[in-house]
């Protein structure tokens, strides 16, 4: 499910500020890299998610390290994926609870809702390496990537849904960059690649790709950077950098 991140392309037009990158209490398994930074497992034989403090947009102010505000409120989550076996469509693979701002999520049954490799790539990949020659081997693996959505009802909205989704931000005086944790679930072991991809005439840079995953859960992580000198990166690495779950309304 491809979800529009509104709130990142607000905080582009404040390139320029002096940013703080988001970060979630550690959790057992995380560890730090030179920079402070703090990292997860990227690795799961059954995905079991809880305990994670939701925050929603604020989007009355200039400044990314005020970008996030607390959620505190209560939400059903559906946890779905892309069902093509018949015609394009969502299925659920498991269910959750947002109480009182605190996510937990678990995925019941993921073996009958994978993609093949083909499709695997073509909707959760060619977005950026469309023209880099991406290949998966062994070519039988298949996988699935889960979205997490709500469900809800108020005064002002009937029935809106919302993406749960995780994104962090930081930056420099010159540059901001944006990354996503997607959990992707491949039936076996596999490596992803493709090589550098330069699109001169929009200054994209899609950075060589070269991923392994395990059978089982992976956390995958899409990073963004733009610079005030026009030129942008994007690159997909195998990592779990401690940063906030959102939610975002998606219509």
């Amino acid at each position: 499910m491809k979800i529009k991140n509104a709130a990142f392309f607000i905080m582009t037009a404040v390139i320029l500020l002096l940013t703080v990158t988001c970060v979630d209490p550690k959790e057992p398994d995380e560890k730090e890299d030179d920079d402070g930074v703090t990292f997860g497992p990227v690795h799961f034989d059954a995905l079991n998610i809880t305990g994670q403090q939701v925050w929603m947009p604020n989007y009355d102010t200039g400044k990314v390290s005020k970008m996030l505000l607390k959620f505190e409120g209560d939400r059903s989550v559906d946890v779905i994926v892309i069902d093509y076996s018949a015609a394009p469509s969502y299925k659920t693979a498991g269910s959750g609870e947002i109480k009182q701002g605190i996510l937990k999520f678990k995925v019941d049954e993921i073996e009958s809702n994978l993609l093949d490799s083909g499709d695997l790539l073509y909707y959760y990949f060619n977005e950026w390496y469309d023209d880099g020659d991406i290949a998966i081997e062994p070519s039988d693996v298949k996988g699935n990537i889960i979205s997490l959505v709500t469900l809800y009802k108020d005064d002002s909205h009937a029935d809106p849904i919302e993406a749960v989704i995780r994104e962090g931000f930081s930056g420099t005086n010159v540059s901001l960059t944006g990354e996503y944790i997607y959990y992707l679930y491949v039936n076996k072991d596999c490596t992803i690649s493709a090589k550098e991809l330069k699109k001169t005439d929009l200054k994209y840079t899609f950075k060589k790709l070269d991923i392994s995953l395990k059978a089982g859960w992976n956390t995958i992580c899409k990073s963004e950077t733009y610079t005030t000198t026009g030129d942008s990166s994007y690159s997909i690495t195998v990592s779990n950098p401690s940063i906030r779950w959102v939610m975002q309304k998606t219509k």
